[in-house]
């Protein structure tokens, strides 16, 4: 109990906060009228059935009641996170439970929820957390409830197939996901088209094709005024392990094996490392201070014109097209995979990340929190998350949704992320992180080869016990 909670406070410290805080600060959305969310809600809950099949909530199911209210353990301020605010009142509306956001503060929320759990607790009935944070520590602790019984195989078919891993152990779904955060290349079209580029690069040799004739020194001082391709690897929190996770992704591999040892130390990591170098070292195509970099002030840099092209995820989307000054010639393309001619959810995943509901096995009203749980993963709740704050859906089927297809900017582009997004949970994810970063960032500084930085990463990670 006091490893997890250490674990968490380690990984909060390390960790970039705020991740969809930092996605709502940056957005321009306009709340949807009432009359379109009323009539899009009759519509859309007369068609559940889960586990009462055929018959409508409206009325009290024998699961809800006895139960006056549910507490949300939220990732984050509630006014940040309006699309939770509205399926929430929609749950309360259909169900009479009345469901209580607890806005987590930011500073320590995975610690207080880690806290919380570990006593026993049932302060909390449901939470809300990206499996990659806390999963599998969570379930093996025995904190969780498994979920399978009220979640239809329908509703799961209806997920990216390489994401429904991430959600369970053992057989048993204890995560449901309501967002995804799919992984794009952000570019500017002009200067790509400049370059004689009708489209994005198709494989990495293009891309370094590219980025070498948009990396330039405008003024001639012998500076580099405009670099033509740049990553984030600041070592803190995710940032290295999702971008070293994206790379090694569209190369074809993963970061472990079905026993839990390390597969990103194969030849995929390798040739991930080395082009995460190279572009650095070899080529000078990408600034040297990638290795601070975090997210946010990459896309600054995108915006403001000192660099061409960029990866990132989608929640950083709207904030970057609206920049200054050249936002608006910004635009979105899937990552390109290591080979031309390899084929997404085939041959390769892209690294898609996400929010998702878990339930707390010590609450009062376990079958009522279960369905809350559940219902996140459904179309509508899906839906309200693209509708309202221009969140990309986990569920497939609302991707046919037209209205969300006008309103979510490049939404073909991240469906075809998302549609073949992947990303992988394991234990002791702080320490992992911060290995995983120190090691990667030696390579790109160059302490260490890129084979002796996958080495020294593996034989950590054994000492200290990560597997």
């Amino acid at each position: 109990m006091e490893r997890l909670i250490s674990l968490a406070g380690a990984f909060h410290r390390n960790n970039e906060l705020g991740l969809k805080k930092e996605t709502a600060m940056t957005r321009k959305v306009k709340k949807v009228g009432f009359f379109v969310l009323m009539m899009f809600l009759l519509a859309g809950f007369s068609s559940i059935g889960w586990a009462d099949v055929g018959r409508l909530w409206y009325g009290q199911p024998d699961w809800a009641k006895g139960v006056d209210k549910l507490t949300v353990f939220n990732l984050g301020a509630v006014e940040y996170d309006p699309a939770i605010e509205e399926l929430c009142i929609a749950f309360e509306e259909i169900t009479g439970i009345k469901i209580d956001i607890y806005p987590a503060p930011a500073a320590t929320l995975l610690e207080e929820a880690t806290r919380s759990l570990a006593l026993g607790e049932s302060t909390y009935d449901v939470l809300d957390f990206p499996p990659i944070w806390c999963m599998p520590d969570w379930v093996d602790a025995g904190w969780l409830e498994p979920l399978n019984d009220v979640i239809p195989p329908g509703m799961i078919e209806q997920w990216p197939p390489g994401m429904v891993p991430s959600l369970m152990k053992d057989g048993k779904i204890y995560f449901v996901r309501h967002q995804v955060e799919p992984r794009v290349v952000y570019y500017r079209k002009d200067l790509v088209e400049q370059a004689g580029y009708g489209k994005p690069p198709k494989d990495w040799n293009e891309l370094v094709d590219l980025a070498k004739k948009l990396t330039i020194d405008k003024d001639g001082d012998g500076n580099i005024d405009q670099w033509g391709y740049a990553y984030s690897a600041s070592p803190t929190g995710e940032t290295v392990h999702e971008t070293f996770g994206s790379f090694l992704y569209v190369a074809g591999g993963e970061f472990w094996n079905e026993d839990g040892s390390p597969a990103f130390n194969g030849p995929e990591g390798l040739a991930a490392l080395t082009f995460m170098s190279d572009v650095v070292n070899k080529y000078k195509i990408v600034p040297p201070g990638v290795i601070t970099y975090r997210e946010g002030p990459l896309m600054d840099l995108l915006g403001s014109g000192a660099v061409a092209v960029a990866e990132g995820d989608c929640s950083l989307m709207l904030r970057t097209l609206s920049s200054e000054p050249y936002g608006e010639k910004i635009a979105v393309a899937v990552p390109a995979p290591y080979k031309a001619g390899m084929v997404s959810g085939k041959d390769f995943y892209y690294f898609s990340k996400g929010i998702s509901y878990c339930v707390n096995k010590n609450s009062k009203h376990l079958e009522a929190a279960k369905r809350l749980a559940a219902w996140v993963g459904g179309y509508e709740a899906n839906w309200f998350e693209g509708a309202v704050e221009l969140n990309f859906p986990f569920n497939r089927a609302v991707f046919r949704s037209p209205y969300l297809k006008s309103r979510i900017p490049f939404f073909e582009v991240l469906a075809k992320v998302a549609e073949a997004g992947k990303v992988e949970t394991h234990a002791n994810v702080p320490l992992f992180e911060d290995i995983l970063a120190k090691g990667v960032n030696s390579a790109i500084s160059q302490e260490r080869t890129p084979q002796e930085a996958l080495d020294w990463m593996v034989a950590e990670m054994r000492r200290q016990k990560v597997f």
